[in-house]
């Protein structure tokens, strides 16, 4: 495969979700993956845990981790863009076929990393949403040791994404009705495959964590679903105050014909 640079990268289209899926899919089980996923496990079951609702949505592309078995949702299921994924069902997710207003969690787990329409992806998953439902959003940092490791011309398949910041993610939200909380971030050590030399490195995540940098290589953004209340006012109508009703000319020159009228009378 013939390397090519960053810019270079960055001018051509991305492939659809389900054609990227299968090199994600195998890039988790690596030691790297591995670690990642470990991770993020550990950051996002809580959250997760804390939000209710009767039905559950996780999307991704990661078979090896399930965000939602420690959910206290009784109805949880899982799509996919495609096979081997771990997924009920293959979708297209920049067109849900799911009712409006359905679910009360939406999990989405790196999409909008390699979507090649990010910002539909995101609309779907707000319109699916119930008014105060929560999205869970997990993608990569760019600005990062792990996201800047594409600057070294690897062709590892996480790096071919949109190279989204968390921020840019909360300015989409909040132009579709979503507020976003609090940012997790995580892996903050550097990308090596070694699973040993990932273990030597373990105070780099100390760190990190203790002072909450943030250079993670991954974020996890929690948004809940507002929707504008309408403020209704009621009017007194049994009130012994009526409202009155003038007349008011259609044009200066009727104006100035009625006060002349009542010249002439006086």
């Amino acid at each position: 495969m013939e390397r090519k640079s960053i810019f270079q990268r960055q001018r051509e289209p991305l492939p659809s979700l389900a054609e990227v899926c299968p090199e994600l899919t195998e890039w988790f089980s690596t030691a790297l993956g591995q670690e990642i996923l470990t991770q993020q496990l550990a950051l996002a079951q809580p959250l997760v845990e804390g939000l209710f609702g009767y039905h559950l949505m996780q999307a991704g592309m990661a078979p090896q981790v399930d965000f939602a078995a420690c959910s206290r949702i009784n109805h949880r299921f899982r799509l996919s863009p495609c096979e081997g994924a771990g997924g009920a069902a293959l979708v297209e997710f920049e067109q849900l076929p799911l009712p409006s207003e359905s679910i009360d969690v939406a999990v989405l787990h790196h999409l909008l990393d390699f979507a090649p329409h990010p910002h539909q992806v995101l609309r779907e998953a707000a319109r699916v949403l119930i008014p105060g439902g929560h999205l869970v959003v997990i993608g990569f940092n760019p600005f990062s040791l792990l996201g800047l490791s594409r600057l070294f011309l690897s062709s590892s398949p996480h790096q071919r994404g949109n190279q989204l910041r968390a921020a840019r993610i909360a300015d989409w939200m909040h132009l579709l009705d979503l507020q976003a909380g609090t940012v997790e971030r995580g892996f903050f050590r550097f990308p090596l495959h070694h699973g040993e030399l990932l273990a030597k490195t373990a105070w780099m995540e100390r760190m990190g964590n203790r002072w909450h940098l943030p250079c993670g290589g991954f974020y996890i953004i929690v948004a809940r679903k507002e929707v504008a209340r309408m403020r209704t006012i009621r009017l007194n109508w049994r009130g012994e105050k009526k409202p009155s009703l003038n007349v008011v000319p259609s044009s200066p020159r009727v104006a100035a014909r009625g006060r002349h009228h009542k010249h002439s009378r006086r």
